[in-house]
């Protein structure tokens, strides 16, 4: 039996997203069992957290497009989403970072998978004719902005540091 083109082309659009998702929820998880300093294990273990959040929606919506040739946004809450890094950089987390590499590493990397989704998202949003599939990839456009807003927050903390101990501080 012949699938419809547009649900078919919906579903792949789908199962890549998740792909993208699983990519960076298993770096940050296992950012954040590897990582020492702590306010980076803290901001690694949130941003998986957000994730696996994303791969869940994702995972319903293939289930809702496969069962009922359409997606069902009720179930999707964009607003219970975190797109910003308040509860993690603060203050004290900026006291506390420590200047590890490896955490250096791990957000240069973030923020590429980060910017590669984002692109992802638009690119889909903007040619999908499914209102409901261009709502959702906006969504997550807007999610993968702020988690990029707070790894390039995290960057730069992390390279000022690096920078100080380099003895190239002030700046």
């Amino acid at each position: 039996m012949n699938q419809d083109p547009r649900k078919a082309a919906m579903i792949k659009a789908i199962k890549d997203a998740v792909m993208v998702e699983v990519k960076g929820q298993q770096l940050y998880s296992h950012a954040a069992t590897t990582a020492e300093d702590p306010a980076a294990k803290a901001m690694f273990e949130m941003l998986a957290k957000d994730e696996d959040d994303h791969v869940r929606i994702l995972m319903s919506q293939y289930k809702h497009l496969v069962e009922e040739g359409k997606l069902n946004l009720d179930e999707v809450h964009p607003a219970e989403v975190d797109h910003g890094s308040h509860d993690v950089i603060n203050d004290q987390f900026r006291k506390s970072v420590q200047r590890g590499k490896f955490e250096m590493a791990v957000i240069s990397i973030g923020c590429d998978l980060e910017n590669k989704a984002i692109a992802y998202y638009k690119e889909h949003a903007a040619k999908t004719d499914d209102p409901d599939l261009k709502q959702l990839f906006t969504w997550l456009v807007e999610w993968e902005d702020g988690h990029l807003e707070q790894l390039l927050e995290l960057e730069k903390i992390y390279q000022d540091a690096y920078w100080a101990d380099q003895g190239f501080s002030p700046m």
